[in-house]
C-alpha cells in the first residue's frame, strides 16, 4: 500500500490493435442487443491503430482515494456521500457521481502530491520501473479500448462470448458497483479489471466520428462538447459492456453510474 492508495498501473505496449466494429457486424449487433444497425454505426469503420506505450490503472479510482482530494478541497464530495466523507461500506468501491471536469480536477490534484508512489507492472505481472515524472490523466478513448480488448478485436475483454459471471452488468444481478477482484475471469488480455460493466468510465476524448485520430482536436481538454465514456455499468445489459461500445455525455453530467480510471503516458 502506498501513501495515496493508488491502484496498480499496467504498462500497455505500443502494439497495433483493432478499434471499433466491422460494418458487416452491424446487423448481428442489432439482432443480439436491440436497436437498428444504425444504432451501432458510430462504432464503424473498424480500423487498425498504433498508440504509443502508456499505463492504465488495473481498477477504477476508489472512493477512498477520491476522498483524499475532497479533503484537500480539490474536488467536491459526490452527492450520494451525503457529506464530506464516503460511508465506510463504499471506501473500496469505485467513486461515482463525478462529472468530467471533476475527474480532470482530481488528476490535477493527484499530480501535485509528492508522496504518491506508483507501482507499475507489465501484463505478465512483472515490475516495471516507472518514469521519474508521471502526469496522471484520463485515458483517451483509443487507449481505453486497446487496454480492454487487446490486439485481436475481441467483443468482450475475455473473448467473443458474453458470460454473466465475468462482469457486473444487469445480467449479474448485483445492481451495485463491485469491489476490486470480484470478476477475475473478466480481466482484459492485459490483466485489467472491470472494463465490462461495473461503472461507466470517463475518457479524455470528445465525441467525434471514426476513424480515431489523436491529432484532430478530439483530445483538446479545453474544447466544448460531449465526452466519451466506456465500459457500461451494473445497470446496463451486456450489449453496453462490449469493448467497442461508445457512450457520450455533456461533461457537466453526473450520476451514480459514472466513474474514473487513471492513465499516464510512457513515451
Amino acid at each position: 500500500m502506498n501513501n495515496c492508495n493508488l491502484p496498480i498501473m499496467i504498462r500497455i505496449p505500443a502494439r497495433s490493435f483493432r478499434m471499433g466494429t466491422p460494418i458487416q457486424e452491424l446487423n448481428d449487433l442489432a439482432r443480439r442487443y436491440g436497436g437498428t444497425r444504425e444504432s451501432y454505426r458510430e462504432e464503424t469503420p473498424q480500423h487498425e491503430l498504433l498508440l504509443p506505450t502508456f499505463a492504465i490503472a488495473q481498477i477504477p479510482v476508489s472512493n477512498a482515494l477520491y476522498a483524499q482530494a475532497v479533503a484537500a478541497g480539490a474536488v467536491p464530495p459526490p452527492p450520494h456521500w451525503h457529506g464530506p466523507t464516503p460511508p465506510a461500506e463504499l471506501l473500496e468501491l469505485p467513486v461515482t457521481d463525478v462529472n468530467w471536469y471533476e475527474a480532470q480536477a482530481f488528476c490535477t490534484w493527484l499530480n501535485q502530491q509528492p508522496d504518491c508512489s506508483v507501482r507499475l507492472i507489465d501484463p505478465s505481472g512483472q515490475p516495471v520501473t516507472p518514469p521519474s515524472t508521471i502526469r496522471f490523466r484520463l485515458p483517451t478513448e483509443a487507449e481505453w479500448e486497446h487496454a480492454a480488448r487487446g490486439s485481436d478485436g475481441r467483443r468482450f475483454p475475455w473473448g467473443e462470448t458474453f458470460h454473466p459471471n465475468y462482469a457486473n452488468t444487469r445480467e449479474s444481478g448485483r445492481f451495485a458497483p463491485n469491489p476490486p477482484g470480484a470478476y477475475p475471469s473478466g480481466r482484459s488480455p492485459y490483466g485489467i479489471e472491470d472494463m465490462a460493466g461495473n461503472v461507466w468510465e470517463w475518457t479524455a476524448s470528445l465525441d467525434r466520428p471514426y476513424p480515431y485520430r489523436p491529432d484532430d482536436g478530439r483530445e483538446d481538454p479545453t474544447a466544448p462538447g460531449r465526452r466519451i465514456l466506456r465500459g457500461g455499468c451494473y445497470a446496463n445489459p451486456q450489449g453496453y459492456a462490449r469493448c467497442a461500445c461508445r457512450f457520450r455525455l455533456q461533461p457537466t453530467m453526473r450520476n451514480q453510474f459514472l466513474g474514473i480510471r487513471l492513465a499516464f503516458s510512457l513515451e
